[in-house]
């Protein structure tokens, strides 16, 4: 006699059939760790993936001479470098006066550096080469015993390729890589421009991402959400910022209008609330604002944003009202913060904002790394929105795309002063 077996499901990825699983992650050619877990030892790093050779079928592993304290000082160097000789650069004449009759701060105000002087911009694009070299190779990497040769040998072999490749940095220890250097070859172009600069930039050569020591901590539903025809996103801006209309912010809204159903905040309170309903399902999360650190008492400084209404908004404001990712609506929108030093993370501590987000059920977080110009900021910001809208990319082939973009056509270097946080694979689902 036929009898039917008691059956109990544990997992329902496509919740009845009324959701799609999740598609077929494509794993990264090279996965590079850093463990980092203790300020007063060296750090370890780590790499596997098939762009790599495997060594008797096990992951390269070696014990680096650099503590964790000091990466952390020169990277933030370079950030700093960036800014000084790059954004804030000023052409002067013989007196040390500003040359007359240029453009004040050129790389700061203008998009396309074409018509600069080639031996003047080769000259700021070298100093930022140097130091992007020196923090991956002299103070990262640096080191004469065997193991650390061929550990760097056969790292420098990968991002020497010339296949671009996609390579994730899982760790702790974050540093700004797509701003990070190769060294020079012997055959390397001599001449005045700037080309063979932008060859050596990790973020010219690759699509990169960075992913901390948890990011798969919270995954608990590996299900994508449903395609739609009009997805919901949302402009989170200060509309003090660029008042005047020098940027193309505008343009940006307008895009993100066209793109979706979009959803204008301007005040932390109206942040705040949303953040607090479960049923909070936007695809894409936009802001425009600006960014600066600030600090309480003896504690390290930490990132604030500021909406039209000036009201701090940082992370512990985030995970405040922020519940836990709802079992039926995911929270799971694609971020980009838009704001000076949003990308700039901190030392895995609560204090750092876009890691709130992504706790929050964020996808991944996408944001520069240093005092980025607002033209500059606007123009990358409507580039990325409006071809992550289509639903045809993902946030990863953009964002390399058009870090090569403003390089090549632009001879401009700060899109690689975007840095990726997770989501390489994040891509917006589309009905048509």
């Amino acid at each position: 006699m036929a009898h039917e077996l008691p059956t109990r499901v544990t997992h329902d990825p496509s919740l009845g059939f009324t959701r799609l699983p999740r598609h077929v992650i494509r794993h990264p050619d090279l996965v590079v760790g850093l463990d980092a877990r203790r300020e007063d030892e060296p750090v370890q790093a780590r790499m596997y993936g098939p762009a790599v050779p495997s060594l008797s079928g096990s992951e390269h592993t070696v014990t680096l001479n650099v503590r964790p304290r000091e990466v952390r000082s020169v990277a933030a160097r370079l950030r700093q470098v960036w800014k000084d000789e790059f954004v804030a650069f000023q052409p002067l004449d013989a007196t040390g006066r500003p040359a007359p009759g240029t453009t004040p701060l050129p790389y700061a105000s203008l998009i396309d550096l074409t018509d600069r002087p080639s031996a003047e911009l080769r000259a700021a694009l070298a100093r930022l080469a140097l130091d992007g070299t020196q923090l991956l190779y002299d103070v990262l990497l640096g080191g004469e015993s065997e193991e650390l040769k061929l550990f760097r040998g056969f790292l420098t072999d990968v991002l020497g390729s010339d296949r671009p490749l996609r390579i994730r940095f899982h760790s702790d220890l974050y540093l700004p890589w797509p701003m990070l250097c190769l060294p020079a070859t012997p055959d390397e172009d001599p001449g005045p421009g700037p080309e063979s600069l932008f060859d050596r930039f990790l973020g010219y050569r690759h699509q990169l991402e960075h992913t901390g020591g948890n990011a798969y901590a919270r995954v608990a539903d590996d299900r994508d959400p449903p395609p739609r025809s009009a997805p919901t996103v949302s402009l989170n801006h200060d509309t003090g910022v660029d008042a005047q209309g020098l940027t193309r912010a505008a343009d940006v809204a307008t895009a993100l209008a066209d793109g979706g159903d979009l959803v204008e905040r301007t005040t932390r309170d109206q942040l705040e609330r949303a953040l607090g309903d479960t049923l909070l399902d936007e695809q894409l999360m936009y802001f425009w604002c600006h960014g600066h650190f600030t600090a309480s008492g003896d504690e390290p400084p930490y990132l604030v944003l500021k909406l039209t209404d000036q009201r701090a908004i940082d992370a512990h404001s985030l995970r405040a009202h922020r519940p836990p990712p709802h079992s039926c609506v995911p929270f799971r929108p694609f971020v980009l913060l838009n704001a000076c030093y949003a990308g700039l993370p901190g030392n895995a501590d609560l204090a750092y904002l876009g890691r709130a987000l992504f706790d929050a059920g964020a996808s991944g977080i996408l944001g520069p790394q240093i005092e980025m110009p607002q033209r500059f900021a606007a123009e990358y910001a409507l580039a990325f929105v409006t071809r992550y809208l289509t639903g045809r990319e993902t946030a990863g082939d953009i964002a390399h795309a058009l870090s090569r973009h403003f390089a090549d056509t632009c001879h401009n270097p700060l899109g690689f002063a975007y840095a990726l946080h997770s989501g390489m694979d994040s891509r917006l689902e589309r009905t048509a």
